[in-house]
């Protein structure tokens, strides 16, 4: 039985393992060649080969347009204030500080001396409770002093702006000179005492320092009545700083201010330009009076070569009229026969240079030789070239030649009073252009590079306003008040009342009224004499131009007004070639004759003894004129 099997088994064998052969190849053919060979799982399917690589490309052109659409999200960047504030409120500085009762401050210690303060930006706020400031009004100035003058000014106002913005002005060198009167008002603020009175009110420390950004000033004319009219306010001229302060502007919807940027780089402006806008400089002299310092108490201006310019002609000798108001009866009417000394100012000097010594009358023109009398000549024939060329420099601008050829004048021996008169003019008018020029030169480094005044024994500062819309010859007081910048412009969350976070600045109270200034007059006259035969009298009229007075005489008679055009007046100018400039100037004063009176009985008044005066009766021509 066993043995039939195992040849079955043998004869059938081959076929088994063919047949499993065949059994292997359909499998392998099925699977590889009819059925897909492999697949894989992706995003929870399975894919073949060609599924898989169209899936994937598309996936990846997917997540391209994706990136490239995609916007980042803001971080959310914690400030360093807000996070130095939340450290020390809640984290291991908070025991410590609570113990000991010290706070974080506002402004925080420096290492070096140097540099600006660190400030914790926001701290002053969170230290204040809400709806609990209420703005101080800044305090009254001191009451104000007062200056007063003419002069041939340069008109050109100074703009602050931020840097690296262009001031639309033009340049100074191209500003025209223009003749003004002006006045400057000056007084002292004490803010000191304003940061205690902001300490007071409950501001913060950060916020209890006081910025002026200019002075509001009225002013009253005293009438004909001699009472004083109302107050007028003036508006704020070239002669001031030109700053543009923006209200703050808060969105409708959120209440948050929205030119913040603007209200602090305009507060930054205030802080760096204090001295300016607290002490404006006045305009660049080209003639006539120099400014100064208006006489505040404790303080007295270093006139410098100031000092050295000469008064009016009328004024130099019998000071009679010098400083008189005009208008007044010893300022406009001089009694007959009397009338302003027209010498030269330096003749009284010549003579005693003259008079003795080695350079003495004796020493110089005593001998009557030949050769004495020809040395003169030639002297005196040079010092006329030396003038005739000092003209010529002085038109073609070398002042400094012509100051030395003038001076070298003036120190001659051999020199007429007439060659004086003449050297002393140039000399006086080459110094005046040579400060010009420079004044233009430094004006604006100066104006860069100033420490304020203040008052030397309370430290007080100074703040002035320069008028210029002054008219000759009238008679002013004035009041000023402080405007400082707002600590809580802005600020909406600590005021009281909201409204006063919508402004820049805050007013302060006015001052007490200045004394009464009268403004310097462009023209002077004084009656000099009349004749009755053709019932006329004389008047001599002073007329100030470019900072020189020139005097012409007139004759008038009642309905005639003092002073007219006169044509071809020498200016004490030159041109290139050295010839004296001439001009048309007009002498008139408005001042109308109403009568004239030939033998007026009157007391005419006579020194005495210890003070004593007599008096004696004399007649004298009288004038009288309506008083413009």
């Amino acid at each position: 039985m066993t043995n039939r099997w195992l040849n079955l088994l043998e004869t059938h064998v081959e076929k088994g393992i063919l047949g499993l052969a065949a059994a292997f190849m359909v499998f392998m053919l099925w699977t590889y060649m009819i059925r897909s060979p492999n697949k894989v799982p992706y995003d929870n399917r399975e894919l073949g080969p060609r599924e898989l690589s169209e899936t994937l490309k598309r996936d990846a052109d997917d997540l391209d347009r994706a990136l490239r659409q995609a916007t980042a999200e803001p971080a959310q960047v914690e400030e360093f204030a807000d996070e130095l504030r939340k450290q020390h409120a809640e984290g291991i500085f908070a025991s410590a500080a609570e113990e000991s009762g010290l706070e974080l401050e506002p402004e925080l210690p420096r290492a070096a001396t140097f540099g600006r303060p660190i400030v914790v930006p926001g701290l002053e706020e969170s230290q204040e409770s809400p709806k609990s400031i209420v703005l101080v009004t800044p305090l009254k100035p001191s009451p104000p002093k007062l200056r007063t003058g003419r002069s041939l000014v340069l008109r050109q106002q100074i703009e602050i702006a931020a840097p690296g913005e262009t001031p639309e002005s033009g340049a100074e060198a191209a500003a025209t000179p223009s003749e003004v009167g002006w006045v400057s008002v000056a007084a002292y603020f004490d803010k000191a005492a304003q940061y205690n009175e902001m300490i007071k009110a409950g501001y913060a420390p950060y916020r209890s320092k006081a910025y002026v950004v200019g002075v509001d000033v009225q002013r009253q004319e005293m009438l004909s009545t001699g009472e004083f009219s109302d107050w007028q306010d003036l508006a704020p001229g070239k002669a001031e700083p030109k700053i543009d302060l923006p209200d703050p502007v808060f969105d409708d919807k959120t209440g948050e201010l929205t030119n913040k940027d603007e209200i602090r780089q305009t507060f930054q402006l205030v802080k760096d330009e204090q001295p300016l806008l607290m002490q404006p400089p006045f305009y660049v002299v080209e003639a006539g009076d120099f400014w100064e310092v208006p006489p505040l108490a404790g303080y007295e201006d270093d006139t410098g070569d100031e000092a050295e310019e000469e008064p009016p002609a009328f004024a130099r000798e019998g000071g009679r009229f010098a400083g008189a108001a005009p208008g007044a009866p010893e300022g406009r009417f001089g009694g007959a026969g009397r009338r302003p000394p027209t010498g030269s100012p330096r003749g009284s000097v010549r003579s005693g240079r003259m008079a003795g010594g080695e350079r003495g009358a004796g020493a110089s023109f005593g001998g009557s030789s030949r050769d004495d009398e020809a040395r003169k000549r030639e002297a005196r024939r040079q010092i006329r070239a030396d003038i005739t060329q000092a003209k010529k420099l002085l038109g073609q601008k070398e002042y400094d030649q012509a100051l030395s050829l003038a001076e070298s004048v003036t120190r001659s021996e051999f020199a007429t009073r007439g060659n004086v008169r003449t050297a002393d003019d140039i000399v006086k008018a080459a110094r005046r252009a040579l400060k010009r020029e420079s004044g233009r030169a430094t004006a604006r480094a100066e104006r860069q590079d100033v420490e304020l005044i203040t008052h030397p024994e309370t430290e007080q500062p100074a703040v002035w306003f320069h008028d210029d819309t002054v008219e000759a010859g009238k008679t002013y007081r004035y009041r000023t008040r402080v405007k400082l910048w707002n600590r809580y412009v802005g600020q909406l969350r600590p005021m009281k009342d909201p409204q006063q976070a919508k402004q820049s600045i805050v007013r302060g109270e006015w001052s007490f009224p200045s004394d009464p200034i009268t403004v310097t007059p462009s023209t002077y006259f004084f009656f000099s004499g009349a004749q009755q035969s053709d019932q006329t009298a004389s008047v001599d009229a002073w007329k100030w131009r470019k900072g020189r007075w020139f005097k012409q005489r007139f004759d008038v008679t009642v309905g005639d007004v003092v002073g007219e055009v006169r044509r071809g007046i020498k200016t004490g100018e030159y041109d290139a070639a050295g010839n004296e400039v001439k001009s048309d100037i007009d002498f008139t004063t408005g001042a109308v004759v109403l009568d004239l009176r030939f033998d007026e009985p009157i007391k005419d008044r006579w020194p005495g003894k210890d003070g004593v005066f007599t008096y004696r009766d004399k007649t004298s021509p009288v004038m009288i004129y309506l008083d413009p």
